[in-house]
């Protein structure tokens, strides 16, 4: 007999709970107000426009398709029609609802095809109107929210990304780096070193000192590389910030930075090649 997890034959797994500690339990929350002790979604100022312009679209499309359905309508002169039957005086069946199906008339019968409205101008730029809404509820610029780029230009996009990434950096330090990553690394670093797994000298009395480590998040993408690189090494070279700022702002550790670049450049005078830089000359064998 086969058993899936979950299945209610499985100990442990039958709905069976466990008491964990409160100490034990994260509560990742971004307070608005000063006291608050519970989180609100970021969906809740646009939770029922997103519900209703929901309903909109699913009814728009039923009346489209319900148009769509009616090719024409024919006219016939007065007869009994028997609905029940679906048949008229004649025997003959009415015309079924088919995409795009005709029959052919008797005589005194005429048909109108059907002309069903447009949707209209309006449902466009209200569709926009009602997602730049949201998108200004969500804190989410509208080309991410909808991936329409038509209305995108490159100064638009730009000035809305940046004041995106501002915000973005900000949720990402204050509260999934505080409340989330530290605890998760002190309790990783905890247990490591209480299995043996990590031997690290006067832990106790230096834990400050072992959990102290800097935080980089994943690297923005530049919205125009050659530009962007260009102030970069402008802002450095004028002194307004340094190098390892700049790097720690790509999702990187200037360290390992460095400490790869004078391993590669080792590597290349190793081998006499030079790649935007004058080679180290290599002294013959038998020359110091």
């Amino acid at each position: 007999m086969r058993r899936h997890p979950g299945d209610i034959t499985d100990p442990g797994l039958a709905g069976e709970t466990v008491r964990v500690p409160a100490e034990s339990v994260l509560h990742v929350v971004d307070p608005v107000d000063a006291g608050q002790l519970r989180g609100i979604s970021r969906f809740s100022p646009a939770l029922v426009k997103l519900f209703l312009l929901d309903q909109y679209d699913d009814a728009e499309l039923d009346r489209k398709k319900v148009e769509a359905m009616f090719v024409g309508f024919v006219r016939r002169p007065e007869r009994d029609f028997d609905n029940s039957n679906e048949t008229d005086d004649r025997g003959e069946p009415l015309l079924p609802l088919e995409p795009g199906q005709l029959q052919i008339l008797d005589d005194g019968e005429d048909i109108t095809f059907s002309t069903p409205a447009d949707v209209g101008g309006n449902y466009e730029s209200f569709q926009y109107r009602t997602l730049l809404q949201v998108a200004a509820a969500l804190g989410l610029p509208y080309a991410n929210l909808s991936a329409d780029m038509l209305k995108a230009n490159y100064s638009n996009t730009r000035a809305a990304l940046l004041e995106f990434r501002r915000r973005i950096e900000a949720f990402q330090h204050s509260v999934l780096v505080f409340q989330l990553c530290r605890a998760v690394w002190a309790r990783w670093m905890d247990t490591a070193v209480l299995s043996g797994s990590l031997d690290l000298p006067d832990y106790e009395q230096r834990r400050a000192d072992y959990l102290d480590c800097s935080w980089l998040p994943p690297r923005w993408d530049w919205v125009d590389p050659l530009k962007d690189i260009r102030a970069e090494i402008n802002a450095i070279a004028a002194g307004l910030k340094s190098r390892t700022q700049a790097i720690a702002e790509r999702g990187f550790d200037a360290a390992m930075v460095d400490a790869e670049i004078a391993g590669d450049h080792r590597r290349e005078d190793s081998l006499g090649l030079s790649f935007g830089r004058e080679p180290v000359p290599v002294a013959p064998p038998g020359q110091g």
